[in-house]
């Protein structure tokens, strides 16, 4: 049976794969900015999140408890989400999507490597050999 966080994992690829098709089909349209699109689609996303939170009875928590430790990295999160998420839409705005996505895709290799260095997980050597395979396939596609 495959583990409940492999099957989100992959919805969660799903959703980013078509996230990256649709920002690029606004985008294209040469009728919005970059920071247009990016405002429609997080402005959906914060409802949602938000949403969730208050169906879950967790409303107040995350009002009154705002500077609790673990809610302090959620803020760093959030920082280097904002980063994240603004760049690859501005990236997306100036070049191929088959280039920018494998590029801006390589977080899973750095993810992977500070989940080793900083989190103490572990990883076996088949793993450290599909990311060696994806670092060399990011570099094929992007010359």
């Amino acid at each position: 049976m495959i583990p409940s966080y492999i099957l989100w994992a992959l919805l969660g690829m799903a959703g980013y794969s078509l996230m990256t098709l649709f920002v690029k089909l606004a985008e294209r349209s040469g009728n919005v900015t970059t920071y247009m699109v990016l405002a429609v689609s997080t402005t959906i996303v914060a409802i949602f999140a938000i949403g969730v939170v208050a169906w879950r009875g967790e409303l107040k928590a995350l009002i009154f408890e705002l500077e609790t430790p673990p809610l302090l990295w959620a803020i760093a999160g959030g920082i280097a989400l904002t980063v994240a998420v603004t760049s690859l839409f501005h990236a997306l705005s100036l070049g191929p999507a088959n280039i920018v996505v494998p590029v801006y895709g390589m977080f899973i290799v750095g993810g992977a490597v500070l989940g080793v260095v900083v989190l103490g997980e572990a990883m076996p050597w088949h793993r450290v050999i599909g990311l060696i395979a994806a670092v060399v396939g990011v570099v094929l596609i992007s010359i």
